[in-house]
């Protein structure tokens, strides 16, 4: 019992750590300090956290995160700070809750106390990402002060019952395993669309090479398979699916190629990738429409019913307005089975 006991307080240490690190800290050195605890005999390594000097550093740098956390997308940049320190702090508490061991035990306690701490580290800075979409600061605030009280209640848990608290981690690490991909995936389009914004600042993108440029291979191969003949696409566009309401066949947060086939009017085909693979999806246009917003990081196309029912975001990086104008009336055109045909000189007008 006792050496599940000692596991139990490591599993927390590198789970917490990914959550807010000094905060982890600054509590665990502070109840040595002042003898709320006593580890000198159960885990004896862990004496040097309530050295002065270790729980000044970590009150210091935990009053920066507590304010830093709170404000949209600093914290968002703080956590990317941290992608590293976290892990290498979450591994370090663990190693030390331990004890000596055989070094070749340690590497292994730090390999899997660092991919624990990583774990919910990404579902932390994953979930600030996804809440720095709304304008408000309020989202921010409560998921702070949420991790700080999941992090003192977790602390306060571990001193009672080591056992316990680890069924909690370890459900919480479940839980983390199967969103963190998908918050992931929302963090890789978000640093997609910002660096394009940036990339926008200095030059004009050609959106008659982007949008003629053709299909990859694979994209083209996928696409050619689904048709049973070879593609012939009047233009494609990459783009980033965003919302989805009511659209099933795609997926949030993944990056894809839109295409217009000229032998299949009225249809938007959609190549993307999924969990390494590349999917296809058919939509009809019928009954949708559609229409281009501006927003600050990206040109959005967005395909609805007026019911409200529907809704499909689909996202072009920011400084591609023109591009996004000619996809909206290319697929109207389709639409209504017009021609669906983009003259080069219409770039230039718009």
């Amino acid at each position: 019992m006792e050496v599940l006991e000692t596991l139990a307080v490591a599993l927390g240490f590198a789970t917490l750590a990914g959550l807010n690190l000094y905060l982890v800290v600054l509590v665990t050195g502070l109840a040595i300090n002042q003898g709320w605890v006593d580890v000198s005999s159960t885990y004896p390594e862990l004496m040097v956290i309530g050295d002065p000097a270790v729980v000044t550093a970590a009150g210091i740098f935990f009053c920066l995160e507590f304010f830093s956390d709170k404000v949209p997308w600093v914290d968002s940049l703080w956590d990317s700070v941290h992608t590293l320190i976290r892990p290498v702090g979450g591994s370090l508490l663990a190693i030390q809750t331990l004890g000596p061991t055989e070094p070749a035990f340690e590497v292994i306690i730090a390999l899997l106390a660092g991919g624990t701490t990583m774990l919910a580290h990404g579902f932390k800075s994953g979930t600030r990402l996804a809440i720095n979409a709304s304008p408000e600061p309020v989202s921010n605030i409560a998921a702070s002060v949420t991790e700080d009280i999941a992090v003192l209640g977790g602390l306060a848990l571990m001193s009672v019952n080591p056992i316990l608290a680890a069924v909690f981690f370890l459900t919480f690490l479940a839980i983390s395993a199967y969103l963190t991909p998908k918050l992931f995936r929302r963090m890789k389009g978000f640093f997609w669309l910002v660096a394009n914004k940036f990339v926008s600042f200095f030059s004009k993108p050609d959106e008659e090479r982007l949008l003629h440029g053709g299909l990859t291979s694979s994209e083209n191969q996928k696409l050619g398979k689904l048709l049973g003949r070879k593609p012939e696409p009047l233009w494609s566009a990459r783009v980033l699916v965003g919302r989805c309401k009511k659209f099933p066949q795609f997926t949030p947060a993944t990056f894809g190629r839109l295409i217009t086939e000229e032998h299949d009017l009225g249809s938007l085909h959609f190549v993307g990738k999924r969990f390494w693979k590349l999917y296809h999806t058919e939509l009809v246009l019928d009954g949708l429409e559609i229409t281009h917003e501006h927003r600050f990081f990206s040109e959005d196309v967005v395909l609805y019913d007026l019911a409200g029912n529907r809704k499909l975001v689909l996202k072009l990086p920011a400084g591609h307005r023109a591009m996004a104008t000619r996809v909206v009336e290319s697929l109207i055109a389709s639409r209504d089975r017009g021609i669906t045909t983009m003259p080069s000189d219409r770039l230039m007008m718009a």
